[in-house]
């Protein structure tokens, strides 16, 4: 495939992600009220507490989805089948190894549900529901692998498309089981078939695309296996950091609040890993490009790629937070019912913090694309502890908001200091023009755009419905937008999103010599291998 061609797969593929994206924020959304009135707080509770739980089983990733796709993509360029084929094939044996430790060890949990679920009913209905999910979870896990080999082919379209056929088939599903009474039991069962089914597409989409495709279990070795787990090692670090960082805080509000505060809280950190969700799925395609671009040792389009891509990451984040921040209060409200207005000022806290995160993913792609992501490892890692220590220390006296304190305080420390120093130093970009150039700017801007109108005029409109609040919303978006793209961007940065758009994406090999003799840092002259980021 020649580089114009996968520009084009992965421009096509970043708007697939995008629009899967936002298909799934929208059935979230109508489909949260309707799951907590139906079920009840308490019941929605044990569902959003056993998703928490789930979410740790993440962790047993290891990272391998990322070298798979390394390895498989590097055996494609390589032509050599058999290599990817032993990737994938060591790699889906691994996962099902690990299926049977998340089979046994939801046992475990399911038996020990008594011990911190007092009224034996309910603990007997969450043992049910964490079995049939655990198991499901188990069950799919091989399938992984499939992941990390589609993406190998730039083919994240073809990823995306299914996961919105099954986010709309199961929300059907979901929404006539519960009105005929079935609870979340079948909750429950339509996440694990729906989950099932995705994986058997993933292994029939893999099939047809990669030529020459096999998975054997005589294709695996440790000896690959040794070459994933190498590569997967600090991707490991810093999954394990982002279940401290996100996940980490539902389960100290279930120990030291309630389990009907968890539904509370869950309102304001759903609508805040959202936003950081929808700006990993917009700006989430860089990592590829880095690699590409240092491939061709274009360093100066490096540093123009992190440069822009900021600009870009920082706009867009303030325009998506400050919608949150001016109009979460009406949302909530219109969305949930009043009596569920006190997620608000926890959201505005983890908005915040986000919007510091989501700001620098250009640069995380940055380390990913260039090989430097165990800094990011540690730093993230450093990150989730503080936050889990924080959130302890704060819950006991101020509750919600203590937890979301404890939260922001570590994610803003890190990403406004520690990371953007790190990376400015690597890729040779002043401290100066990061904070004021582009940090700076990237923020007025924007922030101007959407505050000053919400003041003097969108502040007084009634919005009893989430329409109204949307409609306004997209109004403040496109004006604040315009008013970004007229006075942030300069005219060659207007000109090349113009082209993207229209997919004329320039070529490294367009670049003129001369740039491509710039050094941009020491770093960037050894040898690197491509990364998977975001």
């Amino acid at each position: 495939m020649s580089t114009a061609n996968q520009a084009g797969v992965v421009v096509r593929g970043s708007t697939f992600r995008v629009v899967g994206y936002a298909a799934s924020i929208l059935v979230s959304f109508f489909l949260m009220p309707f799951l907590v009135h139906s079920l009840g707080d308490r019941v929605y509770g044990y569902w959003a507490l056993a998703g928490a739980i789930l979410g740790y089983y993440g962790i047993l990733d290891l990272g391998i989805v990322s070298a798979v796709q390394y390895h498989v993509a590097k055996a494609l360029g390589e032509e050599n089948p058999e290599s990817a084929n032993r990737v994938i094939s060591t790699s889906f044996c691994t996962f099902g190894a690990i299926g049977l430790v998340v089979l046994l060890a939801s046992g475990a949990i399911a038996l020990g549900a008594g011990r911190f679920i007092a009224e034996a009913t309910e603990a007997r209905l969450f043992r049910s529901v964490f079995l049939i999910v655990g198991i499901g979870f188990a069950v799919g896990f091989p399938g992984r692998a499939f992941i990390g080999a589609i993406s190998a082919h730039l083919r994240w379209d073809l990823i995306s498309g299914v996961g919105l056929i099954i986010t709309v088939l199961r929300t059907i599903l979901i929404v006539l089981g519960i009105k005929a009474g079935y609870g979340i039991i079948l909750l429950a069962s339509a996440t694990v078939i729906a989950d099932i089914v995705t994986y058997a597409l993933y292994y029939a989409i893999l099939r047809n695309i990669q030529a020459e495709f096999r998975l054997s279990l005589a294709l695996a070795s440790w000896r690959t296996l040794k070459e994933v787990v190498q590569y997967s090692a600090y991707t490991l670090i810093t999954k394990v950091s982002d279940q401290l960082r996100f996940y980490v805080n539902t389960l100290i509000v279930s120990a030291f609040v309630s389990v009907v505060a968890v539904t509370h809280y869950a309102i304001a950190s759903r609508l805040a890993l959202s936003f950081l969700d929808l700006m990993i799925a917009v700006m989430g395609m860089l990592a590829p490009w880095f690699s590409l671009l240092l491939g061709v040792r274009d360093y100066a389009g490096i540093r123009r790629v992190l440069a822009f891509g900021t600009k870009i990451s920082v706009a867009s984040s303030t325009m998506i937070a400050c919608s949150l921040v001016l109009y979460g209060r009406g949302f909530i409200h219109a969305w949930m019912g009043a009596s569920y207005v006190d997620a608000y000022w926890p959201l505005v806290l983890l908005v915040v913090s986000i919007f510091f995160d989501v700001a620098q993913l250009p640069s995380v792609s940055y380390m990913f694309g260039v090989s430097r992501h165990r800094f990011l490892a540690y730093q993230t890692l450093g990150e989730g502890l503080a936050n889990a220590a924080l959130s302890l220390a704060l819950v006991r006296a101020y509750g919600l908001i203590g937890v979301a304190v404890g939260a922001a305080i570590p994610m803003i420390i890190c990403k406004l200091f520690i990371q953007p120093v790190y990376v400015c130093r690597e890729s040779g970009i002043s401290l100066k023009e990061y904070y004021v150039g582009l940090l700076g700017r990237s923020i007025l801007v924007p922030g101007l755009a959407m505050s000053v109108p919400w003041m003097l005029l969108f502040a007084r409109i009634a919005l009893p419905t989430l329409f109204s609040i949307g409609a306004l919303v997209c109004v403040q978006l496109i004006l604040a937008a315009a008013v970004s793209y007229l006075l942030l961007f300069d005219r060659s940065e207007r000109e090349t999103m113009a082209k993207t758009v229209f997919g004329r994406i320039r070529k490294p090999s367009q670049v003129a010599a001369s740039e491509k003799e710039v050094t941009i840092a020491p770093i960037l002259t050894g040898k690197v291998s491509v990364a998977g980021g975001e």
